[in-house]
């Protein structure tokens, strides 16, 4: 089968697109003819700063296809079907086996670029959102709301009727989100977040869902009234982007981290899986798709995808 495939670690540059043997589905997997890629964020740094474990490694969390070949002890799953399939690595591949526990099925007549686009993204949120517990009536801040997860959340949220507050960059992008429902808008970087929350409710949100990290974290922790949530989604941070320990325990805050990968082969994840890509295929939900390359130019694709600015994934298809 074709791979895009890199033996160092470092830019795009790195890759090759060369013949490599067809993996083989043990008992427990799958087999799957590759239709769609979706590049994540843990592709770009995996590629950027892990040095790989076998020559000509293939990187890749999440790749869509037909099922063509099913282990012998998987009886979930049947030849033929169309299904999302997650691992750590082996996506950017026209083949690929992974655990049946870690595949999941496209809803019927859904496309499989917007079902692979939406898999980590909304799945993401939709998992953000169940940690959170939010009930009806309360009020929740969502940063980075005009990336791919941050939107994702508050798509779901208006979609259940939560009140949201969300914060970017733009004003102009912004001002999209209120066309899907979002209660309120805040811009970030000019003045404080939680300074601009207070001018809209005094007390405070019940819940903030973070998905940009940094100062931005620290930022809209001080915007959750007293006894509130806050949940993790970006993990980045630098100096003097910590969280205070003692405002924490002076607030009464709850602190959740939210990885999809770490609960990907739970039960309940798979439930929220396959409820949130049927609200995208049933377009309750919009998923952007940026751009679409070839795996053979996997190296201008994930260039592409490390561009700032994007709305939507960025897809290969084989």
């Amino acid at each position: 089968m074709k791979a895009a495939v890199y033996s160092k670690n470092g830019g795009p540059e790195v890759f090759a697109y060369i013949d490599v043997a067809d993996p083989i589905a043990d008992q427990n997997q799958v087999l799957i003819k590759v239709e769609a890629i979706s590049i994540e964020g843990g592709d770009l740094t995996n590629r950027l700063l892990s040095s790989p474990p076998t020559e000509n490694y293939i990187v890749g969390y999440a790749a869509a296809g037909e099922i063509i070949g099913l282990g012998a002890n998987v009886s979930s799953f049947k030849l033929g079907q169309k299904v999302i399939t997650f691992s750590w690595s082996g996506s950017h591949a026209a083949l690929r086996a992974v655990d049946a526990s870690a595949t999941y099925l496209i809803p019927e007549g859904m496309d499989a670029q917007l079902a692979i686009a939406s898999f980590i993204g909304v799945g993401t949120a939709a998992l953000a959102i169940h940690l959170s517990n939010i009930k009806s009536g309360q009020r929740v801040l969502v940063s980075g709301a005009t990336g791919g997860v941050g939107n994702a959340v508050v798509q779901l949220l208006t979609h259940q009727g939560i009140e949201t507050i969300a914060t970017g960059r733009s004003a102009d992008t912004l001002d999209s989100l209120k066309q899907l429902g979002v209660w309120k808008t805040i811009v970030s970087g000019e003045t404080a977040i939680h300074d601009q929350v207070s001018n809209i409710d005094k007390s405070g949100v019940d819940v903030f869902i973070d998905t940009v990290g940094l100062a931005v974290l620290i930022d809209g922790i001080k915007a959750v009234k007293n006894g509130g949530k806050v949940v993790l989604i970006a993990g980045r941070a630098g100096t003097g982007n910590y969280i205070d320990p003692l405002y924490i325990l002076s607030h009464r805050l709850t602190v959740i981290g939210c990885l999809l990968g770490a609960v990907m082969q739970e039960k309940f994840v798979a439930d929220l899986l396959e409820k949130s890509l049927r609200l995208v295929a049933e377009g309750k939900i919009k998923v952007p798709i940026h751009k679409v390359f070839k795996l053979a130019d996997a190296e201008s694709a994930h260039r592409e995808a490390e561009k700032s600015g994007k709305f939507g994934r960025i897809i290969m298809v084989p």
